[in-house]
């Protein structure tokens, strides 16, 4: 074997021709995996919280609906008097650290993550610390992944296990303990929390199977409901020009610098609709659809018209957005209050104060209705005159400064400018009008009990039509 041989046989040679065979890396094969719906068996290597809330539409609209409303609302603090009544304590630690609960991010998110974290998992939990650098108190949230739980036989708490963040050790908590602050829904001996987004699995995993179907469908139906007929008695003229043919049409249907262009037919061939082709629309999917949107909505207890699942009507949009807040938020936004009271102002020093979400900021309608409200509820005009011709940019007028109450708004009289006299005069039963009308009253009731009064009235009505004639 000669040098020439050996180099065309080599080791080296093999292995230069098994790295050519190798192909160039394109960025498509950078890219990674795409991101498909994970299955039921999935979901635990997933985690219930990511396979539902980053890949269920219908999950994550309604809980962002949820936590998002709850948060905007302002967490307002209140201190306790002896006597029982309650005043707002703006000054109170209590309420620095409702307005920063946490130095790294804003109050409105922070809350936000507590109520998903409830929503999802069914449980919260905030550890109490102090900031360095000013001296107030923070909380850190714990996510629910990185702490365990310890109960008795009786499901009664014992203690919180917090992990490491990588840099400090493990951190027991025994219960009862003022530092940590959290919320379990569902609790017993061997389950901390049950989310409702469990019995959501099987109905999110039909609309998992259907929008599967569904894309299927579109990528494999034909994009035109057409067809080429060419009558048998028309022969091909010859093979190449049936290979020319078929060729065209496939490069008609992958574009092939075709786009826009209509595909050139040979004599005697016609394009014939298909009249029975079967379209993804005829699924009624989209309706399936929808259902299990609704069912997801109700499942968290909130109508499908408040999140746009369903739509409303201009009539019953206020009796929805009335009950949203009077009903159906109203036991996430309780047992969110109930939580932070229940150990935090002990743990701050201030066991007399309590944290109130200000409720009204969400319920005061529109700036007709408020108005209208205020008028009734003060009895008198609430707003100077200067100040609403103000809001019209006029200019002020003399003694527009004072507020004026009108000479029929008294003491004991009607009870808002806006009432007319009609609950007064309900009240003591009289009519609005006077005498004139307790006359006609007096007049009908004569008329329909005495005959004589009934005879000379409609002989005097009668004479009286008489003399009237020419």
């Amino acid at each position: 074997m000669g040098l020439f041989t050996r180099l065309l046989t080599g080791p080296a040679a093999i292995a230069e021709r098994k790295a050519a065979q190798v192909a160039t890396p394109t960025i498509m094969d950078a890219m990674p995996e795409a991101i498909s719906w994970p299955t039921d068996d999935d979901f635990p290597s997933y985690g219930m919280a990511y396979g539902l809330y980053a890949r269920e539409y219908a999950v994550r609209v309604v809980v962002d609906f949820i936590s998002r409303q709850i948060a905007s609302l302002p967490l307002k603090v209140y201190r306790k008097r002896a006597d029982g009544s309650a005043e707002e304590a703006p000054d109170s630690m209590l309420a620095r650290l409702m307005k920063r609960p946490s130095p790294l991010r804003p109050r409105e998110r922070f809350v936000e993550s507590l109520l998903r974290d409830m929503l999802l998992d069914d449980r919260w939990l905030c550890v109490v610390g102090l900031d360095k650098t000013s001296g107030d108190y923070t909380l850190r949230r714990i996510p629910p992944d990185s702490y365990s739980l310890q109960a008795n036989a009786y499901g009664e708490l014992t203690q919180v296990t917090v992990g490491s963040d990588g840099t400090g050790p493990v951190t027991r908590y025994p219960l009862p303990d003022p530092r940590v602050v959290m919320d379990i829904g569902y609790l017993d001996s061997l389950d901390f929390g049950n989310p409702v987004a469990n019995v959501l699995r099987s109905l999110l995993a039909e609309a998992r199977a259907m929008a599967a179907y569904r894309r299927k469908i579109s990528s494999n139906a034909p994009q035109t409901p057409a067809y080429i007929f060419r009558p048998k008695e028309v022969p091909w003229e010859s093979q190449e020009d049936y290979d020319d043919f078929v060729e065209a049409l496939r490069n008609y249907q992958s574009g092939g610098g075709r786009e826009g262009a209509w595909l050139p037919l040979r004599d005697g061939m016609e394009v014939r609709e298909i009249g029975s082709l079967f379209k993804p629309v005829d699924m009624n999917d989209l309706e399936a659809r929808d259902k299990i949107n609704e069912q997801v909505a109700l499942a968290f207890q909130i109508s499908p018209e408040n999140i746009g699942f369903r739509t409303g009507t201009n009539s019953n949009i206020a009796a929805y957005k009335e009950k949203l807040w009077n009903v159906e938020l109203l036991p996430y936004l309780t047992a969110f209050e109930e939580a932070l009271n229940f150990t935090l102002p002990a743990a701050l020093g201030e066991p007399d104060c309590y944290v109130k979400a200000n409720l009204d900021a969400k319920l005061r309608g529109t700036l007709e209705t408020q108005y209208q409200a205020l008028s009734t509820a003060t009895g008198r005009p609430f707003m100077e005159t200067n100040r609403a011709r103000a809001l019209l940019d006029m200019p002020p007028v003399p003694g527009g400064d004072e507020l004026i109450t009108p000479l029929n708004v008294t003491e004991g009289g009607q009870p808002s400018p806006q009432d007319g006299g009609q609950t007064q005069n309900a009240q003591t039963s009289s009519s609005p009008n006077g005498k004139a009308l307790d006359m006609l009253a007096e007049f009908r009731r004569a008329y329909a009990y005495d005959a004589r009064f009934r005879t000379q009235w409609d002989d005097m009505m009668k004479g009286g039509a008489d003399e009237a004639r020419p």
